[in-house]
């Protein structure tokens, strides 16, 4: 039987945990149609969670008793890689996809990208946040990916560095390359157009590989999606 999941800012070192997002409220109760002596799963957003049981419910809360300690993402998984998006802006509803694809295929963090050929520099963040919770709970994780502040592509290419591999995606590049060990790895996927010659060769001075996802054209949405998955499972 499936255990909804919810994540929010809990308190799950205490035997009762109360839930008073509206909107978690709301699912629970209008949506789910929950009662008393149902089992979901809360999770902090930081890798935390546990399994618990609705003891009562009202207006404005719901109060759980904790059923199965809390345990530790990590702790359970073992370590596992981190693997950094920056994905240049992309049509609203393009970029909207692949940020929730992005988020299910286990991305850690992801950063919108200004580059040269991009045509929307707007986005609603608040949106786009919501989406990376909602994506987080559907697919069971227990941490929260992050969406940092828009950058310029040179400003990314900095902010990359800190990444043992960095890899920028584009037609003529290398074979999908190895990834080794837990190595954290940072991934660079254009806009409508690709990426220009000129950002390219900055990517390669800066210490990127340009690699290929393949021999055929993809959609900036879903080269985004087929890395991060492929990345994170070191495939």
């Amino acid at each position: 039987m499936k255990i909804h999941r919810f994540i929010g800012d809990f308190d799950l070192t205490k035997n009762e945990v109360e839930i008073t997002n509206p909107e978690n409220i709301k699912q629970i109760k209008g949506v789910l149609r929950m009662k008393k002596g149902d089992v979901i799963s809360l999770s902090d957003g930081k890798g935390t969670s546990a399994e618990v049981i609705i003891d009562s419910i009202f207006s404005d809360k719901i109060a759980c008793i904790v059923n199965k300690k809390p345990h530790s993402a990590k702790a359970s998984r073992g370590e596992y890689r981190k693997v950094s998006l920056y994905l240049s802006i992309l049509k609203k509803e393009n970029f909207e996809l692949a940020v929730q694809k992005a988020v299910e295929c286990g991305v850690s963090n992801i950063t919108p990208v200004i580059t040269e050929r991009t045509i929307k520099t707007g986005l609603n963040i608040k949106r786009l946040e919501k989406i990376i919770l909602e994506a987080s709970e559907q697919c069971g994780q227990s941490m929260v990916p992050t969406l940092s502040p828009i950058l310029k592509f040179q400003d990314a290419l900095a902010d990359g560095d800190k990444s043992d591999q960095k890899i920028i995606f584009h037609l003529g590049g290398i074979d999908f390359p190895t990834y080794g060990g837990n190595a954290s790895v940072c991934i660079f996927i254009g806009p409508e157009g690709g990426f220009t010659d000129n950002e390219i060769n900055l990517a390669e001075k800066s210490g990127y590989k340009v690699a290929s996802l393949g021999p055929l054209v993809l959609r900036g949405e879903t080269a985004a999606i087929v890395a991060t998955y492929r990345a994170v499972q070191a495939i």
